[in-house]
């Protein structure tokens, strides 16, 4: 496997456990009938900061961060690329009729 597939592979681990700490916490939900969309929760972003700082300081995180603050960078990402109020593809068939 080349460098650049490896790197690509380490960030993508990374997204997700970003992404699976911030439903975690609440910040985020998954969409019941579409896995891969998310969208705005009910708690602030700091909840999902704080439980990634816990998971790291217990060693329960396997997503290969340097260190926290790359942690939180990537779980403000993930939560600012996935606000909406609803899931996106609920409301694009729901509006369709």
């Amino acid at each position: 496997m080349g460098m650049a597939k490896r790197i690509m592979m380490e960030e993508e681990q990374q997204r997700g456990v970003a992404i699976e700490i911030a439903v975690e916490a609440n910040v985020l939900e998954q969409c019941e009938f579409h896995d891969d969309t998310f969208f705005e929760g009910s708690e602030d972003i700091t909840e999902a900061y704080k439980l990634g700082n816990a998971k790291i300081s217990r060693g329960e995180l396997e997503g290969g961060f340097d260190d926290r603050t790359q942690m939180t960078d990537l779980i403000k990402e993930v939560v600012e690329e996935n606000c909406a109020d609803e899931c996106p593809s609920c409301t694009h068939y729901r509006d369709r009729d």
